[in-house]
């Protein structure tokens, strides 16, 4: 019988009683002995098992009850977070309102020659008035408004303390916006102000040349205030390539409204550093 066998010892005993023959037998397994061709023991087995299972990785079960995160990781996400959750704001507000208006007017010599002249020149400018000030509207609309108030320091130039800056829809009612004394919104902020632009106005003259001219109105309402004076001034600067003569120069007409509206800005800006407020 061959070692790698099994072996099987079989006994049988033939027993006699009482004229009948009974047969027991008895059975014997011996199991092989572990092979040493194969070169693995058994203890090498439950490292191989061992490594298995860690390369494998831990069960479903682990994995999403027992999620595996980087403390270094966690500890700077929970830095940033509580960082910017206790980054105090500004306690004052500045509430900025751009404008829908859009006007032009082109004057030529007929203007020096009193009233009749000055008749006679807007019923000859009228078609070129009103398409020009459609094309102001929309290049000097809000949104180019508001792009260029951000390009410039606003807090700094109304000489105002830090504050959070807020840009507003435009009202299109003249009335509320020229003449309201109170707030036009519902912050009840201690330290609040408003600041409006109530027309973007384009004029070409015989003499003078092309110009913007913009006028703004500025409204205190700090230390509580409820009702404010409307403290209103202009701004007018020339401008070079606007209106543009061709669809090319739209571009450079479009940049010279903007330079020209900021230079404005300033120029009525320059008031709240003369003197002091109230």
């Amino acid at each position: 019988m061959n070692k790698n066998q099994a072996t099987s010892t079989i006994a049988s005993v033939l027993i006699m009683f009482g004229g009948t023959t009974i047969y027991a037998m008895a059975q014997e397994t011996v199991q092989p002995e572990p092979q040493a061709e194969s070169g693995i023991t058994a203890v090498e087995e439950s490292v191989v098992e061992t490594t298995a299972s860690e390369v494998d990785g831990p069960s479903e079960a682990e994995s999403l009850n027992e999620p595996i995160v980087p403390a270094a990781v966690v500890t700077e996400e929970a830095v940033a977070v509580e960082t910017v959750a206790t980054e105090p704001k500004p306690e004052c507000e500045l509430h900025i309102f751009p404008s829908l208006e859009g006007e032009a007017q082109t004057t030529g010599w007929l203007s020096g020659f009193g009233i009749v002249g000055a008749i006679a020149d807007a019923a000859a400018n009228d078609g070129k008035n009103k398409s020009e000030g459609d094309y102001l509207r929309d290049a000097l609309g809000p949104q180019m408004q508001v792009q260029s108030l951000k390009s410039i320091e606003l807090v700094k130039e109304l000489n105002l303390p830090e504050a959070q800056i807020i840009f507003q829809e435009p009202i299109e009612d003249r009335k509320i916006t020229t003449k309201q004394k109170t707030r036009l919104t519902d912050s009840t902020a201690t330290c609040y102000v408003e600041f409006l632009v109530t027309q973007n106005f384009y004029r070409k003259a015989a003499i003078y040349g092309r110009s913007l001219n913009n006028r703004f109105i500025f409204k205190d309402f700090r230390d509580g205030l409820e009702e404010t004076k409307l403290v209103k001034g202009r701004g007018g600067n020339s401008l070079k390539h606007f209106p543009p003569k061709t669809p090319e120069e739209s571009e450079a007409a479009e940049a010279d409204l903007q330079q020209a509206f900021v230079a404005n800005f300033k120029e009525f800006a320059k008031r709240f550093h003369r003197k002091k407020r109230r």
